[in-house]
């Protein structure tokens, strides 16, 4: 009977309205206010004592059932602003009153009739849902609360950052396990500026699409721009809709909101529903919550979407305890505003604050770390069928239809060749594009081609073999392209991606047809990754054999295995090369580089190359393919040499090795790869040319052996493990592209370090038995500009120390430890260092002081005292006239600041690092003093000071900043002690007051 008399109510609501009557003051304005005042106000209460706590968890389970079965006007209150019933059956406070007995779903009043039925829907069809509001451990009445977080905003400067490849948490620990930084938002941030938000270390945003059932006016008003411009920059994103539901009728109503919304876009990340709203979802119980879960997302799962839940810690544990909730296709988010997570369960996402600071958003922004693989923070697996539209040119048949992303290219069981394939990206995804090729039946990789036009060959019967898809443009980093190929007797290979080859070459088998299929980045793959490519080698293949210092012939290898001896340091005298039954004809040729003579003549076919009996080496080496070989193979090779290791890579006919640095060759690998096919490794630095290489040379005077050859470019100069000193050294380049040249000094024993050197003058001492301990060394010029010089020191005990560069001290000081050897790379600039940068200079720590200085009366400028002595005169009745402080060998950066209290003139402004406070010359008094430190050493230390003063003798100790002394009693300053002590250990105390005022 009560429904009825609401729903009439709401029929007479409705008339009203259409009159233009003004009756809703009357429900939601000052009369709504008083009944909700009381209630409001404990509300409020509970909710500050929930915020207080570490991660923001409502009331316990005991508080949850006696607000469940209590006091009904405080449930009727948190849904005020809700108004109207929304076309999805939810009621609100104005419709329905909390005393009704439940009515379970599907039953129905008996007293209700069919016109009452159909007069509630009138109404409902005449009425529009006013603005919800939410009511959570967030929100107040739809107003973020302001509370502090507990340890959100800490003096960690790099809270919530990146430090060194980890995430920290607000007090300087790493977040173990957190790989993305994320923010959520909606239209409490208001208009985002994202391009701002991308550059500031922000991988992916949760939006928020709407909030309750499927209205319009619930959708969130910034819902379309936050998500276009993610769409626009490439920001992977994710979704969440703000829950309402106390049924499932609610919950089918929020998921259509969802799906309506989502139209259109393919978020990276999970469709997330949030519970968290006290005041409707909070009073039901746990099993309808559950029911209420599953409802929405079985509904946007079967739309495709991949689907997460979004709550509290507390939520999780105590209010999200259905079965449901165990459901591992569903992404949880735990929202828990601490230094750490401390839900025991697993989930992908924690939300650690909502008082997170983002360029480009005005005011606080809630962060979220996503934890674990990154590679499984891609959530959609939907497929967008029009991303692409595809078709083939097949023997016999010519151009087929074309198909849509994910459909086959071609036709299978029918023999028939694939001759040629175009694939084009459709319409309305910004940049993205694609690019192709193809490796043709006789012909090879051909060049790629781009959206829409033909790759392989028609009018040819030329069967298309292998095939590489990429996409392009900025949008390509938010997909992955998949492809597979059908081939003549293996039927349909492994799936591939993002320019892999897919097919076979070197096997003379078509293609019958080709499936691609884009995908968002990081979507799981179609189908198996594995045997997508097959690449025929000869028969045997490549096959060679090195003969070696000491060991003469070595056994032939093949395929890319090393030929030679590596870490012996065994010098490669001679060289054959086979074609071992090649599949088409050709021969392989190539050449040698020996020591003393130069380049060899061509030989083939296994003949040698190189010498045998004579001692000479081998330096370079030159490979190449002739014939049909030649066109259908790529025949790279590299080598390794004295000094340098591996080269990089190179292929037909190109020099391998090096020209001029004498530098045997130890080993070498050959690998035949398909025409246009990718190289084995690396192609950068095959091969060394001396005269046409800008070198680093140096040359080191050492104890007992004088001076040494020259050495260059990373080569060891000077001797280790024999124990002799450095004792000078020499630096030059050679064949500079650039003006500038080189400046170096060394450390010396007893001396210390001597003035700069240049160009090939002598550093250090020779005939005096004096020991190198450090270097610095430094370009000049354009060369400073185009390259980095890096350099490390053996040192006597330590051995290697790490790489340095730039004029930076490596080698030791104050240590009496001797340079054994030195290595000096040159690198263009910005490049990666020759190794470790750790631990390349060592010296004696020098103790860190607090030094200070002052200007008495009569004796002017005083010495410097240090940590705690007396700085002034005392028993003298001298007037203090001026003070400097200064902090030597600190051993964090910052620094020290201080302002003087003056006779006549009151406080001065603050002075730092030695400076002078006070006056010289004029015969004022300083009568107080405040001392304070900076920067990293304010974190480290404490600074702790007390003065001497006229009449009353040593005041008491106080620190960091606050006043010591008098002020207004004309009182002298005579003595000062400072004394630094480090942060949380005692500071001297005297238990007397520090100042004293008038």
């Amino acid at each position: 009977m009560r429904r009825k008399i609401h729903r009439f109510c709401g029929i007479a609501l409705s008339a009203c309205l259409l009159l233009g009557a003004c009756i809703t003051p009357a429900l939601t304005g000052d009369a709504a206010d008083k009944l909700s005042g009381n209630v409001a106000e404990e509300t409020t209460a509970t909710r500050n004592e929930k915020v207080s706590r570490n991660d923001l968890e409502p009331a316990s389970e005991t508080d949850l059932l006696s607000e469940e079965t209590g006091d009904k006007t405080g449930e009727l209150t948190g849904q005020e602003e809700a108004g109207s019933t929304p076309k999805d059956g939810k009621t609100t406070p104005e419709t329905e009153t909390k005393d009704d007995p439940v009515v379970n779903e599907g039953e129905t009043d008996d007293n209700e009739t069919v016109e009452d039925e159909d007069i509630t829907k009138a109404s409902e069809e005449e009425t529009e849902p006013e603005e919800l509001k939410e009511n959570s451990f967030r929100y107040q009445n739809g107003e973020l609360i302001s509370e502090p977080q507990v340890l959100s905003r800490a003096s960690y400067p790099y809270a919530w950052q990146k430090v060194n490849g980890k995430y920290m948490n607000s007090i300087g620990q790493v977040i173990e396990g957190a790989t993305k930084k994320g923010i959520d938002v909606s239209h409490h941030q208001g208009v985002i500026d994202w391009e701002k938000v991308k550059k500031d270390g922000i991988d992916f945003a949760i939006i928020r699409c709407g909030y309750g059932g499927d209205y319009q006016s619930y959708d969130d008003r910034y819902w379309i721009r936050n998500v276009t411009e993610c769409e626009r920059l490439g920001i992977p994103y994710g979704v969440y809709l703000y829950s309402y539901s106390e049924n499932i009728e609610d919950a089918k109503s929020e998921a259509a909101h969802a799906l309506r919304l989502l139209k259109g876009h393919k978020p990276a990340y999970g469709i997330y529903y949030d519970l968290e709203d006290e005041n409707t979802t909070g009073r039901v119980s746990n099993t309808t919550i559950g029911t209420i879960a599953k409802t929405f997302c079985d509904q946007l799962s079967s739309a495709g979407y991949k689907v997460g839940i979004y709550a509290s810690k507390y939520w999780w544990t105590e209010r999200l305890t259905s079965s449901v909730f165990k459901n591992e296709k569903w992404s949880k988010w735990v929202a828990q505003y601490n230094t750490s997570c401390t839900y025991e369960g697993s989930y992908d996402i924690w939300q650690c604050t909502s008082t997170g600071s983002v360029a480009g958003i005005n005011g606080a922004v809630d962060l979220n770390f996503w934890m674990g693989d990154p590679q499984n923070s891609n959530t959609s697996t939907s497929i967008d069928r029009n991303i692409i539209s595809s078709a083939g040119h097949v023997q016999t048949d010519g151009w087929t239809a074309s198909v849509q992303n994910g459909d086959q290219i071609g036709v299978t069981g029918q023999s028939k060749r694939l001759e040629a394939f175009q694939i084009k990206i459709g319409n309305g995804y910004g940049d993205l594009g694609i690019r192709y090729a193809s490796f043709v039946e006789d012909q090879g990789w051909q060049a790629y081609v781009t959206s829409g036009k033909t790759s392989g060959t028609t009018g040819e019967s030329k069967a298309v073999q292998a095939v590489k898809i990429q996409l392009t443009g900025s949008k390509a980093s938010n997909y992955d392209v998949y492809y597979r190929a059908h081939v003549q007797t293996y039927g349909w290979l492994g799936w591939t991606k993002n320019g892999a080859a897919a097919g076979t070459t070197g096997y003379e088998k078509r293609m019958e047809a080709l499936q691609v299929m884009i995908l968002p980045k990081g979507a799981a793959a179609p189908g198996a990754l594995s045997n997508a490519y097959k690449e025929k080698a000869l028969t045997k293949g490549i096959g060679y054999e090195a003969h070696m210092q000491t060991y003469c012939w070595l056994g032939e290898v093949a395929n890319g295995a090393t030929g030679g001896i590596t870490g012996q340091s065994k010098r490669m005298e001679a060289l054959q090369i086979n074609l071992e039954y090649p599949q088409y004809s050709g021969d392989v040729s190539y050449r040698a580089y020996v020591q003393n003579t130069g380049w060899q003549g061509w030989v083939k076919n296994g003949a040698t190359a190189g010498t045998t009996g004579k001692n000479l080496q081998m330096e370079a080496v030159q490979i190449k393919l002739t014939g049909k070989m030649a066109e259908k193979y790529d025949i790279y090779y590299r080598v390794h040499t004295q000094t340098y290791g591996w080269l990089g890579w190179t292929k037909n006919g190109a020099s391998a090795g090096t020209n001029g640095y004498n530098k045997r060759i130890e080993g070498i690998q050959i690998r035949l790869v398909a025409k246009g096919g990718a190289a084995p490794g690396s192609t950068s630095g095959a091969y060394k040319d001396r005269s046409k290489t800008t070198n680093v040379v140096y040359q080191a005077h050492m104890q007992t052996y004088c001076w040494l050859g020259e050495v260059m470019n990373g080569a060891t100069g000077g001797v280790t493990g024999q124990y002799k000193r450095m004792e000078a050294l020499k630096i030059s380049l050679e064949n500079k592209k650039y003006s500038g040249g080189i400046q170096y000094r060394a450390h010396l024993q007893t001396t210390g370090w001597q003035g700069w050197k240049s160009n090939g003058e002598m550093a250090g001492t020779t005939g005096q038995s004096r020991q190198m301990e450090a270097i610095q060394i430094k370009l000049t010029g354009k060369m400073a500009e185009k390259y980095d010089i890096y350099y490390r020191a053996h040192v006597q005990t330590y051995g290697w120390l790490g790489w340095t560069k730039n004029g930076a001290k490596a080698g030791t000081e104050g240590l009496s430890k001797r340079m054994e050897g030195i290595q000096i790379q040159l690198v263009e600039k910005g490049g990666a260092a020759p190794g470790s940068t750790s631990g390349s200079f060592k010296e004696k720590e020098k103790p860190q002081n607090i030094v200070y200085q002052a200007h008495m009366q009569t004796y002017c400028w005083l010495g410097e005292v240090m940590n705690g002595a007396t700085g002034g005169v005392t028993g003298q009745y001298k007037r203090m006239e001026a003070l400097k402080i200064k902090i030597q060998n600190p051993k964090y950066s910052g620094g020290v600041q201080y302002r003087a209290h003056l006779q006549t003139t009151g406080w001065q402004g603050w002075k730092s690092n030695g400076e002078m406070a006070g006056t010289t010359g004029q015969y004022r008094r300083m009568e107080a003093v405040q001392i304070k430190l900076t920067g990293k050493m304010a974190e480290k230390y404490d600074i702790y000071y007390r003065a001497h003063v006229q009449t009353y003798g040593w005041l008491g100790w106080t620190k960091n900043g606050a006043k010591a002394g008098t002020e207004g009693m004309s009182k002298r300053m005579e003595g000062i002690q400072i004394q630094l002590v480090e942060k949380g250990k005692p500071g001297p105390s005297s238990g007397q007051t520090a100042f004293r005022t008038k």
